[in-house]
């Protein structure tokens, strides 16, 4: 097992994992339903790393959790509305990743209303299986943050690494 964190700075090889079933470095909207939980930039490093849900995810059947981590990171832009929204994680409504001439970019549009765009050098998608987080969602209307968190993957989870994709 290794960390979700390991993994954003390990650089593990993909080509030695099974495939990605559904791809969303490849296919739009493959990450329909998942639920963005965080997000990190190194400036140091110039990797950007997000953190998704699986288990609410249409398009995956296996693993609960995933990480797309962008190298040589260009630009990282997000656009949310200024009004404070009830505790929630964000929803994918619509994901596409697709390549410019200098970098690979990838999109998202998310419920509540957000905005994720992300460019660099290339993109590896990870699924993973984090241990004792349960096989559905927390109840985000109980306000229960410290339950909540429990409940979710977390940078410091514990994983095991399932399936990986890489866009160069």
């Amino acid at each position: 097992m290794i960390s979700i964190n390991d993994l954003v700075h390990a650089r593990p090889y993909p080509e030695f994992l099974g495939s990605v079933e559904v791809d969303p470095l490849r296919e739009a909207d493959a990450l329909q339903e998942a639920q963005l939980l965080d997000s990190r930039v190194c400036h140091l490093t110039s990797t950007a790393a997000l953190l998704f849900e699986l288990r609410t995810s249409l398009q995956f059947d296996v693993g609960n959790s995933a990480l797309l981590v962008v190298r040589g990171l260009h630009s990282f832009d997000w656009k949310s509305p200024a009004k404070q929204v009830p505790f929630a994680a964000l929803t994918v409504v619509s994901s596409a990743a697709d390549r410019l001439s200098d970098s690979l970019r990838a999109r998202f549009e998310f419920f509540p209303a957000a905005h994720l765009a992300v460019a660099g050098d290339l993109a590896e998608f990870y699924v993973l299986e984090v241990e004792g987080i349960g096989d559905v969602p927390p109840d985000y209307s109980s306000g229960d943050v410290t339950n909540i968190q429990g409940a979710l993957p977390s940078w410091s989870s514990a994983c095991s690494l399932l399936q990986a994709s890489i866009l160069h």
